[in-house]
């Protein structure tokens, strides 16, 4: 009998140990919260997935319906192992932090509407508002003297303290930060911070108020009355009756509790969250995938990881005010990948508000990430800064990045504790960034690559840098053992910089810095800037690179405050760049006749080049066709000659490039030595000749005019071809 009841007791609570499914939805007729959570009969809230996420109770897969709006969050206490995703057709469901705000009413030259909920931050018609602010945008007050408890300036003077205490402040407190803190009190010039900044701004930085609706005067802007429980609004154009208006209220579309694992999160939108979309907040959350999501509108992040082994992958971040993606603290192994990042980082006083804010993703001091195939566009401040070790960041293409800082990069790392991090295969473009709020003589020059303060032991390796105005790559003060190879800057005024400034004492030494190719784009650009702390050029091995200055020959090194060198110059004095090949081109600004060849995806391509005759960097030539490995480029030179094809053994070929030409051109033949070239006006007259040998000749034309000519060679087989001087 006892056997009997035995193997009974085993297959009931097996049965009831058989993880099961669970369906919610906000809109299906039969849903109830007092239903079982089947698909027939769903759950209407969160409620009960809430306490049933509070349990152990075996889960395989919960399903929210596609189409549907949860005004709710998810709480995940206890439960793991489990698949959250959606049912159904349609779009992504949203699990959204906003509640709607209705029934306005006319205030002035505003609305107002009754709410109740500490709003964080407000959308109409899906797109964010601005909190009201003084000056308006584009404008600020600026600081007369500061310290991180306050600020002074004589215009606070004009604004009275009760306007002042209601208000909260955003303070351009250096180069790479906006800081906001709340207003303690004020008397006079001077306002009190009710948080400390972490950084104190020097006198004349910007700074501007907000959050009082005495600031409320442009269209879009808003301000929440907490104590009054309105909500006051003004329009750009029509009535916010007629519009879609919604409050941004809960913290967290999903929060995981200590200990919760193996989840995966699919198919699922999250927007307008007070704090984050997804919540992974403790050292104990382990393999967590994040996969198809959609984030928007969040206060402070997309994605907050503190978890180890989480994975991001095919997802879309969008209008996130803080860090879309932020791996911070015990953050380890973090995969982040082939997603989409827009438009993040977009207010100042929004996000964190501290000096780690505005990014697309942003790791702090974090081990073994790999951060790939990443679609960048438009961020506040740096595209990937990733701080840590053995943390690797590859075939990312950022653009836009640095749209409100200045003193950052669209990728960059820093401290002394970010060590053995590979930066390679990037495309960076634009990102040159913003200088508002910075007073003249004062402003950072902003690189694609940085890599800051004492970061050591690190790889930059086949990157390219185009379509820029600012510095390529940047190393900064104390910065040691890095190894800089096989990336192309193309164009910007520094295209690399050795910054060994006494800032940071350590010299900057054991750098590896081969097989670069640094094309200038105007004449004031230099390829190189160096400070140089060594005591006397032992940063280390700066060799075999490419120096393209087809402007200006004197432009090759700067070494602040005046000293430039040409190229020559430039390796007699520093002992570097001994086997670095320098332009074989020179043009007059603008005229160029180079092009950058760019793959950006990961199959090997080939692109037809027709029948034009282009050279490489090291001046081979480029015929046909030109193949490119996956996120790669290759610069070539149009010679403006035809290819030579299925020429026969020992058959005599001369071509002449570039063409035009501005200071001199290159008569290429494989005839034997001491044939002569003639060069004629179009009158016929021999301005100028010379004796050709085997390969590459480099001919001068710097004396003569604008115009067309003729070259004529001599030998067993003469040709005679057109060239135009510009």
């Amino acid at each position: 009998m006892k056997f009997k009841l035995t193997i009974i007791a085993v297959l009931f609570y097996g049965i009831n140990a058989i993880a099961q499914n669970f369906y919610i939805s906000a809109s299906d007729a039969n849903a109830d919260d007092s239903n079982i959570g089947s698909m027939s009969e769903p759950w209407r809230s969160f409620a009960p997935l809430n306490t049933l996420l509070a349990s152990n109770t075996p889960i395989d897969t919960i399903f929210l319906r596609c189409g549907d709006i949860f005004r709710d969050q998810i709480n995940v206490a206890v439960a793991g192992d489990f698949v959250l995703s959606s049912y159904g057709s349609g779009n992504k469901p949203v699990i959204s932090g906003a509640d709607s705000v209705v029934n306005w009413i006319p205030y002035g030259d505003f609305y107002q509407a009754d709410f109740s909920g500490a709003v964080v931050n407000f959308f109409v018609d899906n797109k964010e508002q601005i909190i009201a602010r003084f000056p308006d945008a584009g404008y600020y007050l600026t600081v007369d003297a500061a310290t991180q408890n306050y600020l002074q300036d004589e215009e606070l003077t004009s604004i009275s303290a009760t306007v002042l205490n209601r208000s909260q402040v955003c303070v351009h407190t250096a180069q790479w930060c906006w800081e906001k803190s709340g207003i303690a009190s004020s008397a006079g010039n001077r306002i009190n911070y009710s948080i400390p900044t972490l950084r104190v701004p020097t006198a004349d930085y910007g700074y501007f108020l907000y959050d009082d609706t005495s600031y409320l005067n442009l269209g879009n802007e808003w301000k929440y009355d907490s104590e009054a429980q309105k909500l006051f609004f003004k329009p750009a154009t029509g009535n916010p009756n007629n519009q879609m208006c919604e409050a941004s209220v809960r913290p967290y579309g999903i929060l995981l509790g200590d200990g919760v694992s193996n989840i995966t999160i699919n198919n699922i939108s999250f927007e307008k969250q007070a704090e984050s979309g997804i919540a992974i907040l403790n050292a104990t959350n382990e393999q967590i995938k994040i996969v198809n999501c959609y984030f928007a509108g969040q206060y402070r992040h997309g994605v907050d990881v503190k978890g180890r082994h989480i994975e991001i992958s095919d997802s879309y971040f969008r209008e996130v005010d803080g860090i879309a993606v932020f791996v911070n603290g015990t953050g380890f192994e973090t995969k982040i990948h082939h997603n989409i990042f827009r438009n993040n980082g977009g207010f100042r006083n929004s996000g964190i508000g501290t000096e780690i804010n505005l990014s697309s993703i942003k790791g702090a001091f974090v081990d073994s990430c790999n951060i790939h195939h990443n679609d960048i566009d438009s961020a506040g401040y740096c595209g990937i800064a990733m701080d840590g070790k053995f943390n690797c960041i590859e075939r990312n293409v950022i653009k836009n990045a640095m749209l409100l800082n200045n003193d950052g990069a669209a990728l960059k790392s820093y401290s002394a504790a970010s060590q053995y991090n590979i930066f390679r295969n990037n495309f960076v473009s634009k990102s040159d960034g913003n200088t508002e709020g910075i007073p003249n003589g004062y402003h950072f020059i902003t690189p694609a690559i940085y890599f800051d303060f004492s970061v050591n032991n690190c790889l930059v390796q086949d990157n390219t840098v185009f379509d820029r105005t600012q510095k390529g790559i940047f190393l900064n003060s104390g910065t040691y053992n890095n190894t800089v190879t096989g990336n192309i800057v193309y164009g910007g005024n520094y295209l690399l910089d050795f910054n060994g400034s006494p800032a940071i004492p350590t010299p900057m030494t054991g750098m590896t810095v081969k097989k670069n190719v640094l094309f200038a784009k105007d004449p004031d650009a230099m390829i190189l800037r160096m400070v140089d702390n060594t005591g006397g050029y032992n940063q280390g091995t700066i060799d075999s690179n490419y120096y393209f200055q087809p402007y200006n020959s004197e432009n090759y090194a700067f070494l602040p405050p005046s000293t430039f060198y040409n190229f020559d110059e430039w390796q007699a004095v520093s002992g570097f760049d001994i086997h670095t090949r320098s332009s074989y081109v020179d043009w007059d600004y603008p005229f160029s006749n180079d092009t950058l060849f760019m793959n950006q995806t990961d199959s090997v391509i080939t692109i037809e080049l027709g029948t034009i005759k282009y050279l490489d960097t090291d001046s081979v030539v480029v015929c046909g066709a030109l193949t490119l490995q996956p996120y790669t480029s290759k610069i070539l030179i149009n010679t403006n000659t035809f290819c030579t094809t299925d020429l026969p053994e020992n058959e005599i070929s001369t071509t002449v490039y570039p063409n035009p030409c501005t200071h001199g051109f290159i008569i290429e033949t494989n005839e034997g030595s001491n044939v002569e070239y003639f060069i004629m006006n179009n009158i016929g007259s021999v301005v100028a000749r010379g004796i050709l040998r085997f390969g590459k000749n480099k001919v001068s034309v710097e004396h003569l005019a604008t115009g067309m000519y003729y070259i004529r060679t001599s030998g067993e087989h003469s040709h005679t071809y057109k060239l135009l001087k510009n």
